[in-house]
C-alpha cells in the first residue's frame, strides 16, 4: 500500500511540475546604429542577454564612468562574454550614442 501511494504521489508530483512555455513580445528598441566598432561588439556582446531598453532607459547625462562601470559589472557580476579588452571600446560606443557625449 505505500509503495502505490509513493507511486501516486511520484506522479502527482510530475504532472505539477510539467515545462511550461512562454511566448515574449517581439523587441522592437534596437541598438542605435554606428561607425563606431562598439557597436558590433554592443551586438554580439550585449544583446545575449537584453536588448537595448537597458541603454535607453539610462540617464541622458551619464559619462565614460558611469558607462564603464555597467559594462564591467555586466562582465564580472553577470558573466557577460566581453574581454578586458572590449570593454573600454563597449564603453566608447555607449557613451557617444547613449551618453552625455553623444554625437
Amino acid at each position: 500500500m505505500k509503495k502505490i501511494i509513493l507511486l501516486l504521489s511520484a506522479l502527482t508530483l510530475a504532472q505539477m511540475v510539467q515545462a511550461k512555455t512562454i511566448e515574449l513580445p517581439a523587441d522592437t528598441v534596437l541598438w542605435r546604429p554606428s561607425d563606431l566598432p562598439g557597436y558590433q561588439l554592443t551586438l554580439q556582446k550585449c544583446s545575449t542577454c537584453h536588448s537595448a531598453h537597458y541603454a535607453e532607459y539610462q540617464p541622458p547625462n551619464t559619462g565614460v564612468g558611469y558607462w564603464n562601470a555597467q559594462v564591467l559589472r555586466m562582465k564580472n557580476v553577470f558573466k557577460a562574454p566581453i574581454t578586458d579588452e572590449e570593454v573600454p571600446v563597449i564603453v566608447d560606443y555607449l557613451n557617444k550614442t547613449y551618453g552625455a557625449n553623444r554625437k
